[in-house]
């Protein structure tokens, strides 16, 4: 009993230093409660995962309740029982895989362009996603006027 709860302990703080390497939101070496509060913070302040749809930010707070709730039920982490230690890591990676993304997003790129008709340059500053949606709404105006030149003809 004692070996299966020691793997447990090291399987989640393998997730935990694996996650770190990888440059996930958890923190190795940091309480799991402290961190859960941190999140939360961070969702809340409106700046830091701003990219995050509202299902996504729903996904993230749900799963956070959940390992919330299994940290109340268990205080101790060390006597964890096997399959709360499972819905915990399970839950982890949840939240670990839509904030990486929402901060990979959330990234700001600036690149000096020209406008047409000028040699001037200037600096353009956009976030991954926004110069996603423009990229998909560039493409959608062009597919709409091709239509559109096709019955004109």
């Amino acid at each position: 009993m004692k070996l299966v709860v020691a793997a447990g302990v090291l399987l989640l703080s393998m997730g935990t230093a694996h996650a770190a390497a990888k440059g996930e939101v958890f923190v190795p070496g940091k309480s799991l409660s402290e961190q859960i509060a941190r999140i939360e913070t961070e969702l809340n302040d409106g700046e830091t995962y701003a990219e995050l749809k509202l299902e996504q930010r729903s996904q993230v707070r749900e799963a956070l309740g959940r390992m919330r709730g299994t940290l109340e039920q268990h205080p101790n982490q060390a006597t964890l029982p096997d399959a709360a230690k499972t819905e915990l890591y399970n839950d982890q990676q949840v939240v670990n895989t839509v904030l990486t993304q929402a901060r990979e997003d959330s990234r700001l790129i600036c690149r000096r362009e020209k406008a047409i008709g000028s040699n001037m340059a200037t600096t353009q500053c956009m976030t991954v996603a926004q110069r996603q949606r423009m990229k998909d709404k560039a493409q959608k105006d062009m597919g709409a006027a091709q239509r559109v030149g096709k019955f004109a003809n």
